[in-house]
């Protein structure tokens, strides 16, 4: 955990100190929603109310570099479920998540999110990105193997000057078995891969603003 606190200690202070004109911060807005023991593979599972905050660093057209820190509900309960073991166990949990991460962030196609529109050919693009990140779950785990690994994709477009809206669709894996109570069993017959983890997603709109203006969006450069 410390590890990650320093990667993203030292993230803020970049973005504050010498992004300036490169950087963008803005909201998340959207659902959370868990996979598990109790829900092994259906998505979009009980979602609840998922938010967030975003700042993020444009090394180039199809490079960013993002600071991401998201709040979540989760929850799962065995009734909801039709299968033997689920109907057998009859767990149920409620809780709720903080996830910070750094995240690496690549645009297939050439993105501007900054500039005189009537000059901007470059205001849309599909996204993936992948990073590392800490969470907390407020329940009896707590910090409890707390690493995660966010990955994702999504879409984006510059609405107005230095303004951004997207659609973003991301999973956490995490190396934690405890997040809805159900702990896989560990023996010489019952060796837990790695996929019996739990995980949690996010899903919704974002909208980012880029604070001050690149050299380049001067209108002496745009004739």
């Amino acid at each position: 955990m410390r590890t990650i606190t320093l990667i993203i200690v030292f993230t803020v202070t970049f973005f504050f100190s010498f992004a300036q004109g490169r950087a963008e911060y803005g909201l998340f807005l959207g659902t959370s929603y868990y996979n598990g023991d109790i829900n092994h593979s259906q998505q979009f599972y009980s979602p609840s109310l998922g938010a967030g905050l975003i700042a993020k660093y444009n090394i180039n057209k199809h490079i960013i570099v993002g600071l991401k820190g998201y709040y979540g509900m989760l929850n799962g309960n065995d009734a909801d479920f039709n299968n033997p073991e689920n109907q057998l166990r009859m767990a149920s949990f409620s809780t709720s998540v903080i996830d910070i991460s750094v995240n690496v962030e690549f645009n297939f196609m050439s993105f501007t999110s900054s500039g005189f529109l009537r000059k901007n050919d470059e205001r849309f693009t599909p996204f993936v990105f992948i990073g590392i990140g800490g969470n907390y779950v407020f329940n009896s785990s707590g910090f409890s193997n707390p690493i995660s690994i966010p990955f994702g994709l999504g879409i984006k477009y510059n609405i107005f000057e230095r303004v951004t809206l997207g659609l973003e669709w991301s999973f956490r894996k995490t190396f934690n078995d405890q997040i809805d109570g159900v702990i896989n069993i560990q023996d010489s017959e019952n060796t837990p891969t790695i996929h019996n983890d739990d995980w949690y997603s996010f899903c919704g709109i974002f909208v980012t603003y880029k604070v001050f203006k690149e050299a380049i969006d001067c209108p002496a450069y745009l004739k």
